[in-house]
């Protein structure tokens, strides 16, 4: 019988897989929010919406950057007695309203902790859009939901176009939207 020789040649080395540097991921741009993620996070983390497996590959020819609408939109909350008819400009395309919460790094656009004691809002409660010219509104599956005019309930991730004076309740906290 023969034995066969193995030479260093023949041996395979381990082999190490090392991450790429985070500077150097592209970034994945969330369909819904259109937030910038890194390219191994599997979810959106603002809106928390699936994103796609493949980095998108944007060149800068293809893609253009839209002026956004004119207009602006403000949000009058009609908390409690402390805090009642406070004012927040909605000047950004996508604004996260919630409650914010250190712990879970969870820092809303709109925070409506002081006007919500019994943590009737969600984290992730809605989004205001501007969409077209208007602004439209959306339940992120919040848990004791947002409601229009006091009355309808919105259905999660369904855009809802606001009105100049439409009443908004998110959980318990009623707010109202004023165009500009």
């Amino acid at each position: 019988m023969s034995q066969a020789r193995v030479s260093d040649n023949d041996r395979l080395s381990p082999i190490f897989a090392i991450p790429p540097v985070r500077s150097e991921q592209t970034p994945r741009i969330c369909g819904r929010c259109f937030s910038r993620n890194l390219n191994g996070e599997t979810n959106c983390k603002v809106c928390g919406e699936s994103l796609p497996r493949v980095a998108g590959e944007f060149q800068s020819a293809a893609t253009r950057r839209l002026s956004p609408a004119a207009g602006r939109a403000r949000l009058i909350v009609h908390g409690n007695e402390f805090f009642n008819g406070t004012v927040v400009i909605l000047e950004s395309d996508v604004a996260l309203i919630g409650r914010s919460s250190p712990l879970d790094k969870v820092f809303p656009d709109v925070d409506l902790v002081p006007f919500d004691a019994e943590s009737f809002v969600s984290r992730r409660h809605a989004f205001v859009l501007r969409r077209r010219g208007g602004f439209v509104l959306e339940d992120l599956e919040s848990v004791n939901g947002t409601y229009l005019s006091g009355m309808q309930r919105l259905p999660p991730h369904v855009l809802t176009q606001l009105k100049d004076g439409d009443e908004v309740t998110f959980g318990k906290t009623r707010c109202s939207i004023e165009m500009e």
